[in-house]
């Protein structure tokens, strides 16, 4: 194909399914004839897949924004994602911006810059190769969307209803990546997948197990109540699978539960890590956690510190409530202020420290099956199955690889 003269930087800020339309967009620029460049600086368009979900996530986008304009003035810089969808209008803020397409139009982007005529895609229909590499793992988006409204969350405003990749198409679009080592599905609400036409994750986990793929698989972030036993049955007669399991908390207080939305309790939370231990002792589970919800009083706080402290769990990633405009919360009485939501970040980064501790001694003097990630410095870093990150001094090659666990503290592993 006769390549066009323009060359294309693509960025994305924010979670995992940003990450895989990055990947997306490379490979149909790439097919319309564009050149997709790593260095923003040498890029005639500079395409960038914003986040809203904070307000710091904002912030970062906007001095992305503002630095990709200024290092490289010439460039025509599109901007696309959910702040795109939450902001609309950047001609008074960021005249610099030529193009701001929402997230209905996001995957057309490439046709629409080539002249082509286009119609709004369904964002979850398309065939992925993942041709332009700069990760060893490769992400697949086989859902889209969330219609749970959670009080505090501004995603269903900017993402849309719940729609999911039909199964035969993610069959075919994991064949395609055959020729990878490991694949995350990944979607906005990833537990929704197939609720529209009457399937469910477990049928499909089922039919994937069935194919036998010659790839590590890993799931993205789940509701503690969809990760069910009989998920977990499925999972368990998986080879390829890895025991990681990444849960979708928020709180361990049912009362900021059911103030933020949230459809389950505690004890659901609770419950399916025990099972998760059941079926796989040896899993990395981490959660997401938010502090200083409004009408998070100092014991409604102290319910989540004393029960994450105790839970089986491995690590967590902590985030301060952050107000969003037009959601339920944001009008909510008693807002916690800037310094107590930072305590209390403080107080459940010292837990989670420990729990990281934890986690990584459970596996000295252990065999690990890894694949190496990326090269920093001399090392090499190396993944496991269940997310822990390890450091070798040889590099084994792309195939996944048996090592052990030899300095916790250095993380450093060897060959067996």
């Amino acid at each position: 194909m006769k390549k066009n003269a323009l060359t294309v930087y693509i960025g994305f800020s924010g979670c995992k399914v940003n990450q895989f339309e990055k990947n997306l967009l490379a490979d149909k620029f790439l097919k319309f004839g564009f050149e997709v460049v790593t260095n923003f600086k040498k890029a005639d368009i500079i395409v960038y897949n914003t986040c809203c979900v904070t307000e710091k996530a904002e912030s970062g986008c906007r001095q992305a924004l503002n630095k990709f304009h200024k290092e490289n003035p010439t460039a025509k810089i599109v901007v696309t994602g959910c702040y795109a969808e939450k902001a609309k209008d950047f001609s008074s803020t960021m005249p610099f911006v030529s193009w701001v397409f929402g997230n209905s139009d996001k995957i057309s982007i490439p046709e629409i810059l080539s002249g082509k005529n286009t119609e709004v895609v369904n964002p979850v229909n398309f065939e992925f190769k993942q041709s332009f590499k700069e990760r060893s793992r490769a992400i697949l988006k086989i859902q889209d969307g969330c219609d749970c409204y959670c009080s505090y969350c501004i995603v269903p405003l900017v993402r849309g209803k719940p729609v999911s990749m039909k199964k035969d198409l993610v069959l075919k679009n994991l064949w395609n990546l055959r020729n990878e080592r490991e694949v995350v599905l990944t979607g906005i609400h990833l537990g929704k997948w197939g609720v529209e036409f009457g399937e469910s994750i477990v049928n499909l986990m089922d039919e994937i197990r069935k194919q036998d793929f010659p790839f590590r698989i890993r799931l993205s972030s789940l509701y503690p109540t969809e990760i069910s036993t009989d998920l977990l049955s499925v999972l368990k007669e998986m080879k390829n699978f890895c025991p990681h399991f990444h849960i979708s908390l928020q709180s361990a207080s049912d009362k900021i539960l059911s103030l933020m939305g949230r459809s389950y309790k505690s004890y659901d939370f609770l419950k399916s890590v025990e099972n998760i231990r059941e079926f796989f002792p040896m899993a990395g589970i981490g959660i997401d956690v938010i502090v200083g919800f409004p009408g998070e009083n100092q014991e409604l706080f102290s319910e989540t510190e004393n029960l994450l402290k105790h839970a089986n769990i491995d690590y967590m990633h902590i985030f301060p409530y952050s107000k969003r405009s037009g959601t339920k919360a944001a009008e909510m009485p008693n807002q916690i202020s800037h310094t107590e939501k930072t305590e209390r970040v403080k107080r459940l980064r010292a837990i989670d420290a420990e729990k990281r501790n934890n986690f990584t001694n459970r596996f000295l003097n252990k065999k690990l099956l890894c694949l190496v990630d990326k090269k920093e410095g001399e090392l090499y870093r190396a993944v496991t199955r269940e997310y822990l990150k390890v450091y070798i001094k040889e590099n084994p090659g792309r195939s996944e690889f048996t090592a052990r666990l030899v300095d916790t503290k250095s993380l450093l592993a060897i060959l067996v």
